[in-house]
């Protein structure tokens, strides 16, 4: 009898290992299609202040804020996109791109060709 115990505990946890790898193997899904396109990025961007949070209801996203909605979305090429403010039903309050440098430039207020992302 006390050999049937380990091997039971044995093929739970074999069981278990494999439902853990096929749930990681579903949520990798290789960068690049979790990224916002460059030159979907700029073609949003001419849209200027009429950007809303709808603009980007199609890429994943971190959720980042406490208090305050804030999104980080990665861009591809390395960069992130930040998109904040208080309410969901508003257009956001501020919205910007930060390169792989550190610099950020306002999505809402400049041109974001000056920024040369690639």
């Amino acid at each position: 009898m006390t050999k049937f115990i380990p091997r039971k505990l044995n093929f739970v946890l074999l069981l278990l290992v494999a439902l853990c790898s096929g749930c990681q193997a579903n949520n990798d899904q290789g960068g690049t299609s979790a990224s916002i396109p460059l030159k979907e990025l700029n073609t949003l961007a001419e849209k200027g202040d009429l950007l809303t949070w709808n603009d980007f209801a199609a890429y994943p996203y971190e959720d980042e804020g406490s208090g305050l909605y804030i999104r980080k979305y990665n861009i591809e090429g390395g960069h992130q996109l930040i998109i904040s403010g208080k309410s969901l039903d508003k257009k956001p309050d501020r919205m910007y791109v930060v390169n792989k440098a550190g610099e950020k430039i306002d999505l809402l207020k400049e041109n974001i060709k000056k920024m040369n992302l690639k």
